[in-house]
């Protein structure tokens, strides 16, 4: 146990990067620690690349892509069968933010009276954030609302709209590579 909180003490002080210099030595064991290099820049390895991906709802039965039909129209999402838009994810905010502007080939996504839109104007950035299981939330930037459909347990579509997080599957968005 005191080797665990000693790790995780000295990985605290090199994340701050302070730089404590220890040594200490018994009958049977002599060590000496030296935290004076710099550290990396941490990163998470739940946070989605940037790429290009098809955008699926885990919330309608069964699962439906992200599509928009043209530039200024409402974003929507399913059936299956309605073929996927490839959307682009690309960083939009400081390293390490989990914000990103998610565009297709010639229109990006802004939020307009609570929904999501497809625009040929400036594209609205997004916080993408890790949600498990390999789902994610869309959310505003720090706002708590996220990008939702309405699931009525039926193949059908739905817009995509804006609501608070309450962990809802409606909420939780799976990213395929493509």
């Amino acid at each position: 146990m005191f080797s665990k909180l000693l790790a995780f003490g000295l990985g605290a002080l090199a994340v701050v990067r302070a730089a404590p210099s220890l040594s200490f030595q018994t009958q049977y064991l002599s060590c000496s620690v030296n935290l004076d290099g710099s550290v990396a820049t941490v990163k998470s390895f739940d946070a989605l690349e940037p790429g290009k991906y098809t955008i699926w709802n885990d919330g309608l039965h069964p699962p439906g892509p992200l599509y928009a039909y043209s530039p200024d129209s409402l974003l929507m999402a399913g059936p299956a069968s309605v073929s996927p838009t490839i959307w682009s994810i690309t960083p939009s905010g400081n390293p390490g933010s989990n914000q990103y502007t998610i565009t297709a080939s010639n229109i990006g996504t802004k939020v307009s009276k609570g929904m999501i839109v497809s625009t040929t104007g400036q594209s609205d950035s997004f916080t993408i954030s890790p949600a498990g299981e390999g789902r994610f939330t869309i959310q505003v930037p720090n706002e708590d609302e996220v990008w939702s459909v309405y699931s009525a347990g039926v193949a059908s579509a739905s817009n995509v709209f804006l609501q608070p997080e309450m962990g809802e599957i409606d909420s939780r968005w799976t990213f395929v590579a493509v």
